[in-house]
């Protein structure tokens, strides 16, 4: 099944991706899907170790931004003893589609292959470590009635230029509510943003923020979590110099009357710090 809404691509780096000619995005350019699915979401969130852990309760990764299912494909791949439960988030399962159709251009597809078959027939796909489940629908709608709570979230939508919606205070707020506190193991959020308004809208929303670590082209990326002892590395006086003279500094779903209220918020988080 082709599809005249995607491309099959070759980035400035000579890795395989898929463009979306409708918006004019590329699949985790320039590094391609694989080792931006591997560099950002699976070494970052040290899933591999987690997964070797010796425990009862299985780990539960949100997947938000299913796509062409790199990142969900990278955490089955990490499945070791402990039991991963991996609930993929998409709206449109078009581009899956389509990267399945083009599967032997894709090489971490191998293997795969009748996975995302049962995601795209079933909705489910398991095996004896891993149950894969698809939400399929507007996020901001799929996300409020969520009943699992995730130990981490790959945040991976398009971005705020097409995406805008996903990328708000209200998004995170949602995501924010179901989120597990310390005590229940926490959550890290991880994504490809390091915006101001993205930052600002997590902190907003309860999260701590921190710098996540480059990938390709990107010198940071960004890392949130429930309690800030998770976090490698704080958001820092130099940010917060920043933020105060950016003119981008309010997330996309701020209004001017509301903007007061975000700048006392920010202040607030960071006079919490207190070597900051």
């Amino acid at each position: 099944m082709d599809n005249p809404k995607f491309e099959i691509v070759t980035t400035t780096t000579g890795a395989i991706s898929i463009r979306n000619i409708e918006v004019n995005e590329i699949m985790h350019n320039p590094v391609g899907p694989w080792i931006e699915a591997n560099a950002l979401y699976i070494d970052q969130s040290n899933l591999k170790q987690r997964l070797t852990e010796s425990a009862t309760e299985e780990l539960v990764v949100f997947d938000v931004g299913l796509g062409a299912a790199a990142n969900a494909l990278a955490a089955i791949s990490c499945a070791r003893t402990r039991a991963l439960r991996l609930i993929s988030f998409e709206r449109d399962l078009e581009l899956l589609k389509f990267a399945h159709y083009h599967t032997a251009k894709f090489e971490h597809f191998r293997g795969f292959e009748g996975a995302i078959e049962a995601i795209l027939t079933q909705g489910y796909w398991s095996n004896q470590k891993v149950f894969w489940e698809l939400r399929q629908g507007e996020f901001l709608e799929t996300i409020a009635t969520e009943v699992q709570r995730p130990h981490l979230i790959f945040f991976d939508p398009y971005s705020p230029n097409v995406n805008q919606e996903m990328w708000t205070s209200k998004c995170f707020e949602k995501i924010r509510r179901i989120s597990r506190e310390l005590k229940d193991g926490g959550t890290s959020l991880y994504t490809y943003s390091q915006a101001t308004r993205v930052r600002v809208a997590l902190i907003n929303a309860g999260f701590f923020v921190g710098y996540g670590k480059s990938t390709g082209l990107k010198t940071q990326t960004t890392e949130a979590a429930t309690d800030i002892s998770m976090l490698k590395s704080p958001l820092d006086k130099p940010w917060y110099d920043r933020w105060q003279r950016s003119n981008a500094r309010y997330p996309y779903d701020c209004k001017i009357e509301q903007q007061a209220k975000f700048d006392t918020q920010i202040e607030k988080y960071f006079s919490n710090f207190s070597n900051f």
